[in-house]
């Protein structure tokens, strides 16, 4: 993780060094830069959820290797990852992001941040929505289902490939990760706000693998497609410019006094 973050760090010095021509924050604007393209991206990665209702397929791809279920861990992953975990690693990319954007001085940068967390939210929903369709597809046995030669009796054994934990955590990641590549300015909001979302999905990973749900291949695979599709769905916005309460520069002085004007009638 750190390297990446060292990566995040080197590029958006390298994208900020022209700043004379980039004035303010580096807001995303709509997808494709047309609220119909917003509506359509949106509508698509809500769409995508319908893969819950696929058939689960029973294959014969059994897993790395047989653990033993752990609750206590397979609870704590269900913090870190998933629907809580995404919720809380989208609540503090939030409050960030209101960070970083009032630091540049945008109007209402709390209420301009949530055009950011509209991102990461369907970059999470679509990558979940890809996830499940592979899942349903590949039919690979869960690690604490898996005997040797076969796996369990139910559907929820048959759904190992990618980890569904860890796929959208991951997303957030990516489209970040994309968002700290073009930040002009402060870029330390964005960046600690990148390393949480990494931090969830290496922490998911090894939580997923802990408990017995995932071989180390699913929650690889997981990390990847949610790294890929975030950054792919934040690289369709394109950078707005961005309405400062004052312009790149000084901050606005006191109104200076009127001139006065006397008269000396001294001889």
């Amino acid at each position: 993780m750190r390297y990446a973050v060292a990566l995040a760090c080197a590029c958006a010095l390298a994208w900020s060094t022209p700043a004379a021509a980039q004035v303010g924050a580096a807001a995303p604007d709509w997808a494709f830069g047309s609220p119909g393209g917003e509506v359509a991206v949106a509508a698509a990665s809500a769409a995508s959820l319908a893969t819950y209702l696929l058939p689960q397929r029973r294959s014969a791809w059994g897993a790395a290797e047989s653990v033993e279920r752990n609750e206590t861990i397979g609870r704590a992953s269900d913090i870190t990852g998933a629907a809580v975990g995404t919720l809380l690693v989208l609540g503090s990319g939030y409050a960030l992001e209101g960070s970083y954007l009032a630091g540049a001085g945008v109007r209402h940068p709390f209420s301009r941040a949530l055009r950011t967390s509209l991102i990461e939210v369907e970059a999470a929903a679509l990558s979940t929505g890809l996830s499940n369709m592979i899942k349903r597809l590949s039919g690979r046995c869960r690690p604490r289902s898996w005997r040797t030669d076969r796996c369990g009796d139910t559907d929820l054994d048959f759904d190992a490939f990618p980890s569904g934990h860890t796929t959208p955590v991951a997303a957030i990641a990516g489209a970040r990760l994309n968002l700290a590549l073009r930040t002009t300015g402060d870029a330390a909001p964005r960046l600690g706000a990148l390393a949480i979302a990494e931090a969830a999905t290496v922490v998911t990973m090894a939580l997923r693998i802990g408990s017995g749900a995932h071989s180390w291949q699913d929650v690889g695979a997981g990390m990847i497609l949610g790294h890929v599709t975030g950054f792919a769905i934040a690289a369709i916005h394109p950078i707005a410019p961005s309405k400062a309460q004052y312009a790149a520069g000084a901050l606005p002085g006191p109104t200076p006094e009127p001139a006065a004007v006397t008269w000396s009638w001294t001889f």
